[in-house]
Order: structure tokens, then sequence, then C-alpha cells
């Protein structure tokens, strides 16, 4: 899951030649962190149809969610991916299928051959991480599944859900 920190300020008081304390100010930025699965997967279909195929197979209930909007500010334009969305709470994950392409435009643009992210946040065994790989290669319109690692992706703040 994704744990947001936030800036920390710290102020240090040094003292001048003339006795009075100056303020120096610095700022941390803390990275986002990321604990979950993160699968990048191949299916040359709709959206709607992947997540029927994932439910049936994984035992999910992914239901359609807010789609993400991603504004490009060199081009000055915004792109659209569709979202689908699970809660398990006896595992206690969070479940996203999001869309990488929109006309031509791409949500994580170094991965472009990835058509949908599979996002599992939480925490997750090794045994279940296989389990799930398995079921998930074993649907016959999955093309391609690949285990992405989250921290050397170059645009990941854009899979930051909630």
């Amino acid at each position: 899951m994704f744990k947001s920190l936030q800036s920390c300020r710290f102020e240090r008081h040094q003292p001048t030649k003339r006795g009075i304390a100056s303020v120096e100010e610095k700022t941390i930025a803390l990275e986002e962190q990321f604990t979950g699965l993160l699968w990048a997967i191949v299916a040359p279909l709709k959206e709607y149809q992947l997540g029927w195929h994932i439910n049936k197979v994984l035992g999910f209930e992914l239901k359609k969610a807010d789609d993400m909007e991603l504004i490009h500010k060199k081009r000055h334009k915004t792109s659209v991916y569709s979202c689908y969305k699970y809660e398990s709470e006896l595992d206690k994950w969070l479940v996203y299928v999001v869309s990488n392409k929109n006309s031509g435009e791409f949500l994580v643009p170094e991965v472009r051959q990835a058509d949908y992210f599979l996002i599992i946040r939480g925490e997750i065994s090794v045994q279940r991480e296989e389990e799930l790989f398995v079921k998930l290669r074993s649907i016959p319109v999955i093309q391609l599944v690949v285990k992405m690692n989250f921290d050397h992706l170059k645009s990941k703040a854009n899979l930051m859900i909630d």
C-alpha cells in the first residue's frame, strides 16, 4: 500500500555575531512507499471484459471506479484512464485494474506494451503471490503478465491511486 508521508520542516536556530538567532529552514520530502504487487498485463480486449475474467478466475469483485485523469502539462492535454477497484476485507487488499492506453497516450510511458496494470495494495505472502500469478496467467485472453518493480518506474506517481 502507499504510505503517504508529508514533508517535514525542520528549524535550527543559529547564533549570529550580534547574538540574535537566525532561523535556518530545511525541508525534507519523503518519498511514497509501495507495499503490494504491480503487474503489467497484455490483453487485447476491453477493460470490462478483462475485469470479468479476473473476477471469475481470482474470485475478486472488481467494479467500475472513477476514471483516472492525467494532465499532460507540456501538451496542455488531459487523458482519462479506465479504473476498476475491489476491496478485500479478508486479505486487507485494495485491488485495481487500470488501463495504460488512451488515444495514443500512456499512463506509464516506459511500459508502452502493457494494456493494463493490476495493482494489489497490501501485504501479500510469496505463496499467495505465486498462486495469483499462476491463476492470472491461466486466463486465455491474457497474452502476457509481467511483474513490475514499482520503485524503478519513472512515472510511478501516475499509478498512485487514492
